[in-house]
């Protein structure tokens, strides 16, 4: 015998079931993705923090733009730039720019190029790098992972040629219109029977504007961190 309720929550049954084949339950976490970006969206400057192996490096300062270009992609340019000791002026040592597209299945794949100067034993020395890296969300987070390449001229017996970017690991927070990015990397270079590696740890702190020079006299009040474990 038809039991009328029974049939009505028999038909509401198969309608989920077509909606999810019809519909996967991706949209979601992909607009997380993509929703901050967009809250991210405009200019930002702000302080460098990194080290070598544990070894602190002097601050970077930097200036980066962020703008939606199609719906779901983005792109980022960040410029790059040291205190000149001599002459007390930032000066442009780097520029990256980072292509952020937000995928079906909730994540965002980001390719990232770069160039600019580094220092090696005080040196400074050009160096070129080139990698992939998957977004995804983690609570009010993004955290990503990637690998690629990454050149260092001058270095002797061409240990700087042909380096690899390994186990490239960062976090995206932002709190109370502060912007802070996390970012560890492994750097392997091979040079005939020996390999060298290198523990990169940088952590970006930005607030929004554009005037880079501002922040000799007005540093980024850091108020977050990202919460994940990189």
């Amino acid at each position: 015998m038809f039991n009328a309720k029974t049939g009505f929550y028999a038909a509401r049954a198969a309608a989920i079931v077509i909606w999810t084949l019809l519909c996967p339950a991706v949209a979601y976490p992909a607009e997380n993705v993509g929703e901050f970006f967009r809250s991210i969206a405009g200019e930002w400057i702000g302080i460098c923090t990194q080290s070598t192996n544990s070894e602190q490096a002097p601050d970077k300062y930097f200036h980066a733009r962020i703008a939606e270009t199609n719906t779901g992609s983005f792109e980022s340019s960040f410029e790059y730039y040291r205190l000149d000791k001599d002459s007390g002026e930032l000066t442009k040592v780097g520029e990256e720019t980072i292509l952020t597209s937000i995928k079906p299945d909730g994540t965002a794949e980001c390719k990232i190029t770069g160039k600019g100067s580094v220092l090696v034993n005080d040196q400074p020395k050009n160096q070129e790098h080139e990698f992939d890296e998957i977004l995804a969300t983690a609570g009010e987070e993004l955290q990503g992972h990637g690998s690629g390449k990454i050149s260092v001229s001058g270095i002797p017996l061409g240990l700087g040629k042909n380096g690899k970017i390994q186990n490239s690991r960062s976090a995206w927070n932002l709190k109370d219109d502060i912007l802070t990015i996390s970012q560890n990397i492994t750097i392997s270079f091979r040079a005939l029977l020996f390999t060298k590696k290198y523990d990169l740890e940088a952590t970006y702190t930005a607030r929004r504007g554009s005037d880079v020079a501002s922040l000799l006299t007005a540093p980024v009040q850091v108020s977050a961190k990202p919460e994940g474990k990189i």
